[in-house]
């Protein structure tokens, strides 16, 4: 054989373990960042961690098949549900005290749009259904389409995020 021939497999041997490295890390880094996640909460850190997760996670090589390697899955799914859960509570929240606190109805509107947001981001439309509260955000997005966003409040300047 000649040199050039053994250089090119040699060459070819060594990209391919890189990429065996490269995919095993890639699932390792993953379920790391799943694990990171922690108690959700509806918090601006909470969602930073999840969304870290969801963008390894949709990073992952779906030809390799890397995401069936993931063995904390069902906790990832667990926690991003819950963290739907807790973007529409806020939003139902927002609109409970709308008048008692002085949100305005542009402050309702952007806690049912983040929900929406995170709703289609985080879950496939099949897993809707697995959010106790959907219907929370659906009724609320109907309100707040329906007389163009006004809800049923007058405006106001401030607002402060709900606790949920």
């Amino acid at each position: 054989m000649k040199k050039s021939t053994i250089v090119l497999i040699a060459a070819t041997v060594v990209c391919l373990g890189l990429s065996v490295v490269s995919a095993k890390a890639s699932v390792s880094r993953t379920i790391h960042a799943i694990s990171e996640i922690g108690e959700v909460t509806y918090t601006d850190e909470c969602k930073e961690r999840i969304d870290r997760a969801v963008s390894y996670y949709n990073d992952l090589d779906k030809n390799l098949k890397l995401q069936d390697q993931i063995t904390n899955d069902d906790e990832f799914e667990t926690d991003k549900i819950e963290y739907a859960r807790l973007a529409i509570k806020a939003a139902k929240v927002a609109d409970d005290r709308k008048e008692a606190e002085g949100y305005s109805s542009a402050d309702v509107q952007k806690y049912v749009t983040d929900a929406r947001e995170v709703l289609e981001s985080y879950l496939t439309e099949d897993q809707y259904s697995l959010v106790e509260n959907y219907a929370d955000l659906t009724a609320l997005e109907s309100e707040y389409s329906s007389n163009g966003g006004s809800g049923s409040a007058s405006d106001s300047e401030e607002v402060s995020i709900p606790m949920c």
